[in-house]
């Protein structure tokens, strides 16, 4: 008995991967601190001013980069599900082709 792979699970877990690796997560993680210590202190990006203390919004930072990292997901994941079955299975065989580093 063959089993199918659907190219859209297999791309929406992929692309699903590749925002919740480390390097997805540190950039992320440090956008949604410049816009929460712009959003607390909004005079800190024109130079005037104190900035944030770090330890003040380390918990509130990590929380809501967890709650961005799981909404861009979803909307990923919805993305993908919304796309016409050719583009699926051509992004699925551009994903393919990147990480066997074809060009």
């Amino acid at each position: 008995m063959a089993i199918t792979v659907d190219p859209c699970q297999t791309l929406e877990r992929k692309v699903g991967g590749r925002v919740r690796d480390d390097e997805s997560h540190r950039r992320l993680a440090e956008a949604v601190s410049e816009v929460a210590v712009a959003a607390i202190h909004p005079a800190r990006h024109l130079g005037l001013g104190r900035s944030a203390s770090q330890g003040t919004l380390e918990g509130p930072i990590e929380g809501a980069t967890h709650a961005a990292v799981e909404a861009l997901i979803a909307r990923l994941e919805d993305l993908v599900e919304s796309l016409p079955r050719q583009a699926i299975v051509q992004l699925a065989n551009e994903q393919l082709v990147a990480e066997q580093g074809i060009e």
